[in-house]
């Protein structure tokens, strides 16, 4: 074989890969509810504070991070015809296991939403102020969500994650293997259904489900938060470069 060969293989390829990814997903579009959207904020723990806050809410459902409280949260929210505010979900540690669970009330209006909280166990409470990030406006698509995510956390452990149609393929440096699929849920707005199944990783094997975003305001990332009954996790997964020289190192091999 010569690298002629090799090199018109390649632009075949790379023509083949230039034609756009239908978006198959949920592609039907639902109507947003005032709820709806990529909620940020901040909230105190007895006057202790500000913790950050970045939620998305989507349908009722909600998942939400804290980097500097290393907490958690997901599970259900709902407004009514007046702006009342109502939340409850389980706490987590942030990667890691639930150890609570919340209340928290108030109200929408002008796109803040004040509320307070309460947790069952701990007997904590707080305040928490939220506000709308119309990064929620922009539309979504699988084609824009392909490709090569890298993101690395706090201990150092670094994860690579493919992309490809709707399919997710990741691994860790730890060896834990991740096989799942993103989903589009509404293609107006910036939102995502996320399904991962965790393997060869011990004790957090498991299905998993949640919701994500994409944020471009510094770089390109996929903001994702999983969970289920045992662990949440969150990742801040980075868009990586498909560059003409990797792809065409895989075509021709070295002499």
């Amino acid at each position: 074989m010569t690298k002629a060969w090799f090199l018109s293989v390649f632009l075949f390829m790379l023509g083949a890969c230039a034609q756009p990814v239908k978006d198959t997903a949920q592609t039907v579009p639902k109507e947003k509810s005032r709820l709806d959207g990529v909620w940020q904020g901040s909230f105190d723990i007895r006057g202790r504070g500000p913790y950050d806050f970045h939620a998305i809410h989507v349908g009722g459902r909600s998942t939400a991070v804290s980097h500097k409280a290393k907490a958690m949260c997901a599970g259900k929210v709902s407004l009514d015809k007046k702006g009342f505010y109502y939340a409850q979900c389980n706490l987590y540690v942030l990667d890691g296991s639930p150890f609570d669970y919340a209340t928290i009330t108030g109200v929408l209006e002008g796109g803040h939403i004040d509320a307070r909280f309460v947790t069952l166990n701990g007997g904590d409470s707080g305040t928490i102020r939220l506000t709308y990030n119309k990064l929620y406006e922009q539309p979504s698509s699988l084609a824009f969500v392909q490709g090569h995510w890298r993101f690395v956390d706090g201990d150092g452990l670094a994860f690579e994650m493919r992309v490809e149609n709707n399919a997710i393929r990741a691994t860790d440096s730890d060896g834990c293997e991740y096989a799942g699929h993103i989903e589009i849920i509404n293609p107006e707005y910036n939102a995502y259904n996320i399904m991962l199944n965790i393997d060869r990783c011990d004790s957090v094997n498991g299905q998993y489900q949640g919701l994500a975003y994409v944020d471009n305001v510094t770089g390109t990332y996929l903001r994702v938060d999983i969970v289920n009954q045992h662990y949440a996790f969150h990742y801040d997964f980075q868009k990586q470069p498909n560059t003409f020289s990797q792809l065409l190192s895989l075509l021709i091999p070295r002499q």
